[in-house]
């Protein structure tokens, strides 16, 4: 029996218990066994701790409350490493001690996935009780007495406790709210480096949280956050933290107290230092002082970016650089003098580095840290362009930097655009559920090296007019200018006036403009952009004197305003939204109405997505939280080929709230969508909660693509795949598996004619391209390039031969079996430090994906005959190529995170050696 049922039963109606997991207690004597709980009452959370008279738990009978511990600031959580007790028989189980004011105990508990949640929902309880307090409303928790003996107080049992929502003890005496306390333990669990790692291994490079070891002293006690980042059970998405709301009376105090906030806030301003540098791939061979430090006062914040940070190709795939160590030891050196500085945070995505300084007297007042970076290089997946970014909270202000690389060269207008789109859209905090976007915080910084440059006016004028001094008659042909404001692409923000010279492209070590072969055009290339009210530029500037990189720095210095909560106001506020909550609840039930309730997707194609706005408007009394949830045994609440926002959210008595819904078969999909072993048919499950359900049908109409087609399909396929019937392609798949061919009078092919057209493409117009499978292809193309692979029209492959060279590399991505299939995996990574036993394990796997690869090692073997022109190396191809060929079975990682990293390290480097051979060597069986 669920222990949860059980201990539910023991509880008053109105208090809920959230999970409850098996534990022992360790006595001086031994274990004594328990169970643990965390139970909650209108946002109010306690951990209960019951005796049990047997194991498993079978009924309310075999429970009695041993102690129960107030969620609140007094409430510690330590990983317990002491020898007193004597070592657990139980090798995966460890320590928890819990103390507060009246208790500490010390608990053994099992490496499972109950006590991450458990975790879970205690780290949950403790943020929701900081945000609480926050708005001076920290409870005095006494519906508890009844558990603990005779109670004081005649209102615990009532749903609106004045005496909680007062902070009156129940005997009148007013209890001091310790905000500053309650602040600093949210700002212990959320600056402890939190980050939710990228389960990609191909170009995401997640930089340690931090190089400085001052961020935290060794002698800080451990977290709930820190001990499971220890025991490696997990977190993320199961670990919401922050000020986004986790229950539906929280979501709708929120809002409430949104609407009110003018009548108890009052604003206070600081200065904020935004610094962008493209470095070139140098050290920090100069001092950094004429450019950090500029300014008379020093700044309340630093956020610095850098781009280009590493330009070796081993930085595109692996994940450590020694340049990171560099800036960031330099940074920190030249911070303004005048003041002490804390490092936030810092993170990096290749070349891409983004790190915050605080003033160390803003520390208490700091909250809800999270990172993010998203890369929009090749296959959107390679980190030499793409953004990261940094949000936090200061007071009741939320600040959110974004440091982005955009897509280079002065024609490539349109893709600079994309990434941008690509980062607002994807760029995700996921320390919050459901997770942060960029559009969702008071103050955005945008900075970086944006790429956009000088177009329509020849480059002489452009030098003479500079040399003049009349930047403002450059400004109209700046691509940036033209459109900002003008366009979806960078939508609401503002850039300050321009009075200095272009800060792209110079000579090395000078502050002359490119003289070199390719002479490029000067261009304001870096950027500072913000969006968000109350902020006031102070100054906007380049910097000449630094001259290690063919870029200047540039720096702004800006006021912003941000919101202080007096907490005397906000407790009554606080307290007439709660008496308006409780009279709505009593009065009113949720009614909301759908503008359809029934989606049909026609002709939907591979890697092209199509969308749909699902309006869900509110046309009852009362606040509407609403969640799309998950069917019967189903791990989520839709297929993964469709993708639903938001899942959450809440609507208030007259609004609408637009939902997209989003179909897109990407490499993971396209592969069941072919074979028919998935249908493109859903439903979705709207509910509301305290209301009913909604069932909303979604289906669509796959085309069959041969991106996401097996080798042994694709190599029978005389004819293109839009020409062949949909029973045809499951004999072929069918006839494969059992040694036969669907046509006895047709042969199969050595090699798919696909992967052949794609080759012999690249290697007829792309073989000397410089930058080949750096530079990312455009979307539009390679959605073309895959109609002519589909269709077989026209014979000549349309689109740029980086388009090309990406739509291969997806091509091969997006093979339901890979290369060298999952199967042989880890032989082949096993024998890679040995051409011989690779050759030996190359012979194990089928004859038509050997084929491949032999043809596909072969062509790459050919393009680094003209490294003198297109700058290949064989050690990038095999990292690139390694990561696409072997790939491992999906499934759900396990370990910690710090060896999951590890692990993915250590099977890189496996399979750029396997794949290394092959291109060194000449492979013949």
């Amino acid at each position: 029996m669920d222990p949860r049922a059980v201990v539910q039963k023991k509880l008053s109606a109105d208090e809920t218990c959230l999970i409850c997991t098996e534990t022992a207690l360790l006595l001086d004597y031994g274990k004594s066994p328990r169970y643990l709980a965390v139970v909650e009452k209108q946002d109010d959370h306690a951990i209960f701790l019951f005796t049990t008279s047997r194991v498993p738990v079978l009924s309310a009978g075999d429970l009695s409350v041993d102690q129960v511990l107030p969620v609140d600031s007094d409430l510690g959580c330590f990983l317990d490493s002491s020898n007193t007790v004597k070592s657990s028989d139980n090798p995966q189980a460890f320590r928890l001690r819990l103390k507060s004011t009246q208790h500490d105990l010390l608990l053994e508990l099992p490496q499972q996935q109950s006590t991450t949640d458990l975790l879970g929902q205690i780290k949950s309880a403790k943020d929701l009780y900081t945000q609480n307090a926050g708005f001076g409303c920290r409870s005095t928790f006494s519906w508890l007495s009844k558990y603990s003996g005779a109670s004081k107080n005649p209102f615990q049992d009532d749903v609106f406790d004045p005496l909680a929502h007062m902070n009156l003890t129940s005997n009148g005496i007013g209890q001091t709210v310790d905000v500053a306390a309650a602040e600093r333990q949210g700002f212990e669990d959320d600056f402890s480096n939190m980050l939710t790692l990228n389960a990609s291994n191909l170009a995401n490079s997640q930089s340690r949280d931090s190089l400085d070891m001052l961020d935290r002293d060794e002698d800080e006690p451990d977290t709930v956050y820190n001990i499971q980042r220890q025991l490696g059970i997990g977190y993320g998405l199961e670990m919401p933290v922050g000020q986004k709301p986790v229950t539906a009376r929280e979501v709708f105090v929120k809002r409430y107290m949104a609407q009110r906030e003018e009548e108890f806030t009052n604003i206070e301003k600081l200065t904020v230092f935004c610094g962008t540098w493209n470095v070139n791939g140098q050290s920090p061979k100069e001092p950094l002082k004429e450019w950090l430090v500029v300014d008379d006062e020093p700044p309340d914040i630093y956020a610095i970016g850098f781009q280009e940070l590493d330009l070796s190709k081993e930085a595109f795939i692996f994940t450590d650089s020694p340049r990171e160590a560099e800036w960031q030891k330099a940074v920190k050196n030249y911070l303004h003098p005048k003041a002490k500085y804390r490092k936030v945070k810092s993170c990096r995505l290749v070349g891409i580095l983004l790190i915050v300084f605080i003033q160390e007297k803003h520390i208490p007042n700091l909250h809800f840290l999270d990172s993010d970076q998203v890369a929009t290089g090749i296959m959107g997946i390679m980190g030499n362009k793409g953004g990261v970014g940094i949000r936090m909270s200061v007071h009741n202000t939320s600040f959110c930097f974004i440091n982005s690389h955009l897509a280079a060269h002065q024609e490539e207008f349109e893709r600079r655009n994309q990434d941008y789109r690509d980062i607002d859209a994807k760029m995700k905090f996921k320390q919050f559920s459901p997770p942060l976007t960029i559009k969702e915080h008071d103050i955005t910084f945008f900075i970086g090296d944006l790429n956009y440059r000088i177009y329509g006016m020849p480059i002489d004028e452009v030098k003479y007019n500079i040399s003049n001094g009349l930047n403002g008659k450059l400004l109209p042909y700046d691509q940036l200018y033209m459109q900002l404001g003008k366009s979806d692409v960078f939508s609401g923000y503002s850039e300050g006036p321009i009075h200095f010279q272009p800060t792209y492209k110079y000579d090395v070590g000078s502050d002359n403009f490119d003289t070199s072969e390719k002479c490029r055009v000067p261009a304001w290339c870096d950027r500072i952009l913000w969006k968000g009210a109350g902020v006031r530029q102070i100054r906007y500037d380049s910097h000449p004197q630094l001259r290690v990189s063919d870029h200047k720095p540039v720096s702004a210095l800006f006021d912003a305003g941000i919101r202080v909560i007096d907490v005397e106001k906000s407790k009554k506020v606080y307290e007439d939204v709660m008496k308006k909550l409780d009279r709505i609840e009593n009065e009113y039930l949720p009614q909301v109405k759908l503008d359809n309730t029934e989606f049909v997707f026609e002709d939907v194609k591979f890697n092209e997505p199509q969308k749909r706005v699902l309006t869900v408007a509110n046309i009852g009394q009362v606040p509407v939280e609403f969640e799309f949830i998950n069917k019967l045994d189903d791990i989520s609440f839709c297929k993964p080929w469709l993708n639903v926002t938001p899942c959450k959210d809440s609507i208030l008595p007259g609004d609408c709230c637009d939902i997209s819904l989003m179909v897109f078969v990407d490499k993971d999909t396209a592969g069941d969508l072919n074979s028919k072993a998935e249908k493109m048919d859903d439903i979705l499950v709207l509910h509301l909660t305290g209301g009913k359900d909604f069932f909303i049908p979604v289906s669509g109409k796959y085309i069959p693509s041969s991106y996401g087609t097996p080798i042994e399909t694709l190599v029978q396929m005389h004819g293109p795949i839009r020409e062949v019937a949909v029973g045809d392609l499951i004999s072929f798949g069918t006839s494969m598996r059992t040694n036969t061919t669907a046509d006895s009078s047709l042969q199969p092919y050595i090699c798919p004619k696909e992967i052949s057209r794609l080759v012999n493409h690249l290697f007829k117009y792309g073989k000397e391209q410089e930058d080949l499978f750096l530079q990312p292809g455009k979307q539009a193309e390679i959605q073309m390039i895959r109609d002519a692979l589909d269709t077989g029209n026209p014979d000549l492959i349309p689109g740029s031969v980086h388009s090309v060279a990406e739509a291969m590399l997806l091509f091969l991505e997006s093979l339901p079996q890979p290369v060298i299939p999952f199967a042989q995996y880890q032989t082949c990574l096993d024998c890679s430090n040995n051409f011989l036993l690779s050759k030996q394990a190359l012979q194990k796997i089928p004859q038509s994906h050997r084929n491949v690869f032999k043809y596909l090692c072969a062509f790459l073997r050919e393009l680094l005959k003209f490294s003198d022109k297109n700058n290949l190396e064989a050690k990038f191809l095999a990292s690139l190529f390694g990561n696409v060929f072997l790939r491992t079975r999906p499934g759900k990682e396990v370990g910690s995170p710090l060896a999951r990293r590890e692990k993915a390290r250590l099977e890189e480097a496996k399979k750029a050696a396997f794949v290394y051979h092959f291109l060194t060597n000449d492979y013949d069986e």
